[in-house]
């Protein structure tokens, strides 16, 4: 279970995060949609501590963690527990695919090499990416990138999956490829996995519960259905108003 209580972010003058309550079972998908500028990315950067709060609590598993008194072991447990799948694909340029997944797991987890290789090269098969193991990202497209990020973001065993727009970044004709990877994550339920997207008809399939975000605060919360079909706020609806949940890509 991922849970965040009352967490708060401010940037200078500006509170971009307005006490923001989400959980997240194990096996259960979270989508969030907003406009842009709503706290979307800054919450799961947040979440991971790539960006400290100010204050709240946030829950993984066993652990609670006060954010007003962050401690350094507290980052490494929530950053070694939780995969963050980035916009930009964040993959070592001067490293191969394999060699992208492999160096978290021999570095940080003092893997075996071989058993580092045979784990590499089982989640380059699970994400389509086996016969691209030995090129580097520049030989890549974005959406074969982006499916090595993901397997490199899989090859520490997260508790917490977390999808910081996966698509924003790709050209149309590889959007429903990475898609289509992220969808096989969410049917095996092993994860909890949040995911903020702007693809409206992705969210509406694949989460179990969706927020809404605007302001730095959740103004819906519910079954995809609830937030798309019945919203309660005058913003919410304004925002799914202008929604075609008519399925774009092949996933």
């Amino acid at each position: 279970m991922l849970q965040v209580s009352q967490l708060r972010k401010r940037f200078k003058n500006h509170e971009v995060l307005r006490g923001i309550d989400i959980s997240v079972a194990a096996g259960e998908v979270l989508g969030i949609i907003g406009a842009s500028g709503s706290g979307k990315s800054t919450l799961l950067r947040c979440i991971n501590f790539l960006e400290t709060p100010e204050s709240g609590v946030i829950t993984l598993d066993e652990r609670s963690i006060d954010v007003s008194a962050l401690g350094k072991e507290d980052i490494r447990y929530m950053q070694r527990n939780t995969g963050m799948v980035f916009q930009g694909f964040n993959l070592f340029k001067y490293k191969t695919a394999l060699e992208n997944i492999t160096e978290g797991l021999i570095t940080v987890q003092r893997m075996p090499h071989r058993a580092a290789m045979e784990l590499a090269e089982n989640l380059l098969d699970q994400v389509g990416m086996l016969s691209h193991r030995d090129y580097y990202p520049s030989k890549k497209s974005g959406g074969q990138q982006q499916r090595v990020a993901i397997a490199r973001s899989l090859a520490l065993k997260p508790r917490a999956l977390l999808f910081d727009e996966p698509t924003s970044a790709l050209d149309p004709e590889t959007i429903g490829e990475v898609l289509s990877v992220i969808k096989q994550i969410a049917a095996a339920r092993e994860h909890a996995v949040i995911i903020v997207s702007h693809e409206m008809s992705f969210i509406y399939e694949i989460a179990d519960r969706v927020a809404f975000m605007d302001g730095g605060e959740i103004l819906e919360y519910g079954t995809p259905l609830d937030v798309f079909g019945a919203p309660r706020t005058e913003r919410a609806r304004q925002f799914v108003s202008r929604i075609n949940l008519g399925n774009n890509y092949v996933i």
